[in-house]
């Protein structure tokens, strides 16, 4: 199985409520990249790049700039070589993960369609039929809150805020406020993305005790996280870097104190390395959240495969990765067979037809 032709369509897709704020970044839109492998028999696989937030602008404009050079190198290249290829830029810098998860996805979809089993068959199957879709939200105002939590309703079973944006003081009374909202069955994550130091956590740890309340990345250094739950017993999960570095994902199961990691396929590199942290943690019985960066619908459908195949007690949840967005392209990647789950609106992928007809004629076409 041959590469014959490989196009490219750029998206630019806007926030829907102006911009999105974490403590980190501050993104009024994504600028991602579908990619579509065709080989000499007719199948094509299909990917979504999808950079990092956090990368500036002139850096991914370098890297996809770059694609020009290696793309045309894959032509006439095997099944194989394409995978050798992938295993290479993994291993770059991380200015190249979300281009080694798109092209990663297309090469997985192209086995899928060869073989003639479902996408999810290519991350070691899946367990469910849908997962837990929990609900993002960056308001700074109670009162945007008190609509963000109506519009999720009291089906939603995990609920996020992001915090460490704005000062500490302000930021427990939108906690409270949030909790004050939520039924004793929902869980509210607190994300601050990294943006609080050490003695801001502390302070916020011990400001707000609820059983409802996981506390997410509160520091940006994986020890200053784990000294928090070794010294004030807070229950937390891992994003961070875990979520871009594998070595820290391996040593966060293997010390096993935390209360789970969040595994986002984009930003570690691909689906083959999150699969491999995804399995780690199965075994360790440790909780995981899979989700991902802001993206459409064939990253999120892809990540969503991945997250299928994890076991039910230990998911805490998937996210629709559109749900801020206005969603232009749409490609109907999703469904929400249940209210607060979301699917893969199609197990077999998607077709090439589906992206011609959102996006038209490809932005770069290598044959």
């Amino acid at each position: 199985m041959r590469i014959t032709k490989i196009e490219v369509w750029d998206f630019e897709t806007p926030f829907r409520d102006g911009p999105y704020n974490m403590s980190h970044v501050s993104q009024d839109a994504i600028y991602g990249q579908i990619l579509c492998l065709h080989t000499e028999q007719g199948i094509s696989g299909l990917g979504e790049i999808v950079p990092a937030p956090s990368l500036a602008a002139d850096e991914r404009l370098a890297r996809y700039a770059d694609q020009s050079t290696f793309l045309p190198a894959l032509l006439c290249q095997s099944e194989e070589a394409l995978a050798e290829f992938i295993q290479q830029i993994q291993k770059k810098d991380k200015s190249w993960r979300g281009i080694a998860f798109g092209l990663e996805t297309a090469y997985l979809d192209l086995l899928a369609r060869k073989h003639n089993v479902p996408f999810a068959d290519m991350l070691g199957g899946a367990l469910n039929n849908s997962i837990e879709d929990y609900f993002s939200i960056s308001e700074s105002h109670k009162d945007s809150i008190r609509k963000r939590i109506s519009a999720a309703g009291p089906q939603r079973k995990v609920i996020q805020l992001k915090v460490g944006v704005h000062p500490l003081a302000h930021e427990l009374g939108l906690i409270q406020a949030a909790l004050d909202l939520m039924n004793h069955s929902q869980t509210l994550l607190v994300d601050a993305n990294g943006g609080w130091s050490f003695e801001q956590a502390s302070q916020a740890i011990n400001a707000i005790e609820d059983p409802r309340l996981i506390w997410e990345e509160p520091c940006s250094l994986y020890e200053q996280n784990r000294k928090l739950t070794q010294e004030l017993g807070a229950t937390i999960l891992l994003d961070g870097q875990t979520s871009t570095d594998f070595d820290v994902a391996k040593q966060a199961v293997n010390d096993g104190i935390a209360a789970g990691i969040c595994i986002k396929p984009a930003l570690i590199g691909g689906l083959s390395v999150a699969r491999e942290i995804r399995d780690l943690c199965v075994k360790a019985d440790m909780k995981i959240r899979i989700d991902g960066p802001w993206c459409g619908d064939i990253a999120c459908a892809a990540i969503l495969n991945l997250a299928l195949g994890t076991k039910p007690d230990l998911l805490i949840a998937g996210c629709d990765l559109r749900e801020p967005l206005i969603i232009d392209p749409d490609l109907k990647g999703l469904t929400n067979p249940h209210p607060s789950q979301i699917a893969p609106a199609s197990s077999s992928g998607f077709h090439i037809d589906w992206v011609r007809e959102q996006l038209g004629s490809a932005t770069d076409t290598y044959v």
